[in-house]
């Protein structure tokens, strides 16, 4: 046999050898028993409660507020987050304030009056004082808005 053959066969041979004899050292595989079904009248819910949850504002609005502090000549700075339920729109919504929206997560699209405006994620838009409209969010992921807020 010439030699160039050889070589491919032994090492054939070898890896075989080595696959059958690392096959034989292997442990019995584990099993994880279930657990067992709940009662019907079991409850062991998570006695977790978040420290700032979010609220109701709104028809399919959430809010919450992260921070509070006193601005310049007697105003006051608010910084909420504002969570539109996916693929619904919040309507009436209004703030205390002139703010700056900055769009978190989502996409979607903001209509004040006659003006409207497409909200992605990453986008700004301002609100004047007085400023009521809808918000609505696109998608199957919620919209998450930052609002920053100056009250008077």
């Amino acid at each position: 046999m010439p030699r160039i053959l050889k070589l491919p066969l032994m090492t054939c041979i070898a890896a075989l050898v080595c696959l059958q004899a690392g096959c034989n050292q292997e442990p019995e595989k584990q099993t994880t028993q279930l657990l067992a079904e709940a009662a019907s009248d079991e409850s062991n819910f998570s006695s977790y409660t978040a420290k700032n949850p979010y609220k109701e504002a709104g028809e399919n609005l959430l809010a919450r507020t992260l921070l509070e502090t006193p601005g310049p000549d007697g105003t006051r700075i608010e910084v909420r987050d504002l969570f539109v339920t996916p693929g619904r729109a919040a309507t009436k919504v209004s703030l205390p304030g002139p703010a700056i929206l900055e769009v978190l997560g989502g996409e979607g699209k903001i209509t004040i009056g006659d003006n409207s405006q497409e909200l992605a994620q990453g986008s700004s838009i301002t609100l004047a004082q007085d400023a009521t409209g809808s918000i609505e969010s696109r998608g199957i992921s919620p919209l998450l808005l930052r609002a920053r807020i100056f009250i008077p």
